[in-house]
């Protein structure tokens, strides 16, 4: 119901009160009753509450209850609330298949989280010592923080956000004790840990000591729960207070070494490898070893009303690696073709004998992100260009399932199930595949423009029109 109504968030609790939400705590950390579409629901009052909403229409009474989930309603429905979507932390919680999040939860109530006690230091410097507790995984902004993000890494249980410390039992032996931060590697120290396939987490030192949520009784509520301390525990069994969903994501993904900055030169020359700008504001640029001919500004917004004419010499065929023009008014011609738009297909181009010459113009009106060519080794086998149906269809072009991927202004689209820059209701199950929203190419889902669009990566330009028709830039 959540997802044919574009609900982002959804909360049930009892097996029969249902809610459905725009915003995952729309008052101050607080699910409110009322807080409900009352479409498909009956309105029940009750001696005991206020209005709230009853699923007696929309489905039948559950048969089968959760198992990672229990029914354990929570403070202010704190631990009922999900998202329709796929999302890797609770209450964003997908059902029961929370993703890897770099936690570790309380498997029989995965709304709680081992903690360092104390919260993130405000200068930044974990201490050794802090202690381990039971926690709500997600804060009042949606988000976990960094104090209860772990990964299980060579059998060490690490702190994601430094992973020299590490969760720690300071005894070396066989003890009852609260688990602590300690420095990776500590002497005289236990610290590396087992995580079994019956959601124990042992130390590896020890046959029998492990994880354990101290004191907690057979039934529980949420202020049993809350700052509940983690031991070390003599006798681990399987009990359920000491079985753990370990979301690992694992170590975090190195940083890519930065591109090495061009050598002065590299850009902005007027003539270069055979390459020369005879008339205008282009210029050419030195990439992947080989001359390149860019519009002016580029990749800014080119210059309008403006010419330009580029020699090749001891060239035999080019590519154009990039372009998002003004359609039908800003041009580039090379090789008997001429583009604009935003073309698709493109392909390395064989040039014909006598054909050394780049032309491009611009009009007095609309400008856009321009083009980049550059030169390239004939193909040996034709390239295939991909297969795009790049023919308008439907009312307002709804049904249109080609390959552009940028907006009139040469933005580039952002993909649809991503939910940044920009969030959106889009992704609803039937409308991906109703539709076509995969990747980031330009879709009118339910008519909503005059044409295909799509949302930018651009954060100041939510969304916006997009060129098709253009096959290859024939």
């Amino acid at each position: 119901l959540a997802e044919k109504w574009e609900k982002p968030y959804f909360a049930m609790q009892v097996g029969h009160e249902c809610r459905l939400g725009s915003k995952l705590f729309p008052k101050k950390g607080k699910y409110p009753p009322r807080y409900a579409t009352t479409d498909f629901f009956y309105r029940v009052w009750d001696s005991r509450y206020h209005n709230y909403y009853d699923c007696k229409r929309c489905t039948r009474k559950p048969s089968e209850t959760s198992k990672n989930y229990p029914n354990i309603g929570g403070n202010h429905w704190s631990n009922a609330v999900y998202s329709t979507n796929p999302s890797p932390y609770y209450p964003a919680a997908y059902w029961d298949a929370p993703a890897g999040d770099s936690t570790i939860r309380f498997a029989f109530a995965r709304a709680y989280c081992l903690n360092i006690e104390g919260g993130v230091p405000k200068d930044g410097k974990w201490k050794a010592g802090g202690k381990i507790i039971l926690w709500e995984c997600v804060n009042k902004r949606d988000q976990v923080d960094s104090n209860m993000k772990f990964d299980v890494e060579d059998g060490y249980m690490k702190l994601r956000d430094d992973t020299t410390w590490c969760i720690t039992k300071k005894t070396p032996r066989d003890t009852n004790e609260q688990l602590t931060l300690q420095k990776c590697g500590s002497k005289e120290m236990w610290q590396k840990i087992t995580t079994n396939d019956d959601m124990t987490i042992k130390f590896a030192a020890s046959k029998k000591s492990g994880f354990n949520i101290w004191g907690l009784g057979r039934y529980f509520n949420y202020w049993n729960l809350q700052r509940r301390a983690v031991y070390s525990y003599t006798k681990v069994s399987g009990y359920w207070n000491e079985l753990f969903a370990v979301q690992s994501a694992g170590p975090p993904t190195p940083k890519p070494t930065p591109a090495p900055t061009p050598p002065p030169g590299h850009k902005g020359l007027a003539k270069a490898m055979g390459w020369k700008i005879e008339e205008g504001k282009c210029t050419i640029e030195i990439w992947g070893g080989a001359p390149c001919a860019v519009s002016p500004n580029y990749p800014g917004i080119y210059t309008t009303d403006e010419k330009c004419v580029v020699s090749m010499a001891r060239t035999k065929a080019v590519k154009v690696v990039d372009f998002a023009t003004e359609k039908y008014f800003d041009v580039l011609k090379f090789a008997g073709k001429t583009i604009s738009g935003t073309p698709t297909g493109l392909v390395t181009t064989k040039l014909p004998k006598g054909s050394d010459k780049i032309e491009w113009t611009s009009d007095f009106y609309l400008g856009s992100s321009g083009w980049k060519i550059c030169k390239e080794k004939p193909p040996t086998v034709p390239e295939t260009p991909k297969k795009c149906d790049e023919i308008l269809k439907g009312h307002k072009d709804r049904d249109y399932r080609g390959c552009v991927t940028r907006t009139k202004t040469g933005r580039k689209c952002q993909k649809w199930e991503a939910q940044t820059p920009h969030k959106h209701p889009d992704m609803s199950g039937w409308k991906v595949k109703y539709y076509g929203l995969h990747g980031n190419m330009c879709r009118n889902p339910d008519s909503r423009l005059k044409t295909i669009w799509c949302y930018t990566t651009d954060p100041k330009m939510k969304k916006e029109e997009c060129y098709a028709g253009d096959r290859g830039g024939v």
